[in-house]
C-alpha cells in the first residue's frame, strides 16, 4: 500500500478508534467518566468517533480499489477537509468549556463530517465504476473463436 492518502486514512481511523476505546471503556467499564474529558467528548467517544472510523476504512478500501490512477483534486480537498473537521472535534473532544460553546460547534461540525464522509464515499466510488467502465474487455484469441476452427 504504497498511496500516502489511504494510509493516513488508516492512520487517522486508528487513532479516532483509540480515543473513542479509551472513552467507552472508561466510561462503561471502570466508571471513569473523565476518560471521555467533555460532554462533547462523551457524544464523539460513543457515536461520532466510531462511525468516522467505519467512514475512513470503509472510503480508503474504495480508494484502494483505484490506487493505479490515484486520487484526483476532489478526493483530496474532501480529505483533507475531513481532516479539518475531524481535528476540530479532537479540539473539541479534549477541551471542555464551562460556558458549554464547545458543545455547539461540535454539534454544527458533526453534520458536517457526515456530509463530507458521504460525499469522499460517493466520489470514489463513482470513480472506481467510471474506471472499471473504461478498461477494454480482454480480446479473446482469433484462434480459439469457433468462426476460426471452421
Amino acid at each position: 500500500m504504497r498511496n500516502p492518502w489511504i494510509i493516513a486514512q488508516l492512520a487517522l481511523a486508528a487513532v479516532l478508534l483509540a480515543i473513542s476505546l479509551l472513552g467507552i471503556f472508561g466510561t462503561a467499564l471502570f466508571d471513569f467518566p473523565e476518560l471521555t474529558f467533555s460532554f462533547a467528548g462523551a457524544i464523539q467517544s460513543f457515536a461520532v468517533f466510531p462511525g468516522a472510523v467505519v467512514s475512513l476504512v470503509v472510503n480508503a478500501l474504495i480508494m484502494r480499489t483505484h490506487r493505479a490512477i490515484g486520487l484526483n483534486l476532489a478526493e483530496k480537498v474532501l480529505l483533507i477537509v475531513e481532516g479539518v473537521l475531524i481535528a476540530a472535534l479532537l479540539v473539541f473532544h479534549f477541551y471542555e468549556d464551562p460556558a458549554g460553546n464547545t458543545l455547539g460547534f461540535a454539534f454544527a461540525t458533526w453534520p458536517a463530517l457526515i456530509v463530507v464522509a458521504v460525499a469522499i464515499a460517493v466520489v470514489a466510488f463513482v470513480r472506481t465504476v467510471s474506471n472499471a467502465s473504461k478498461t477494454p474487455p480482454a480480446q479473446v484469441p482469433a484462434s480459439t473463436t469457433p468462426e476460426a476452427s471452421e
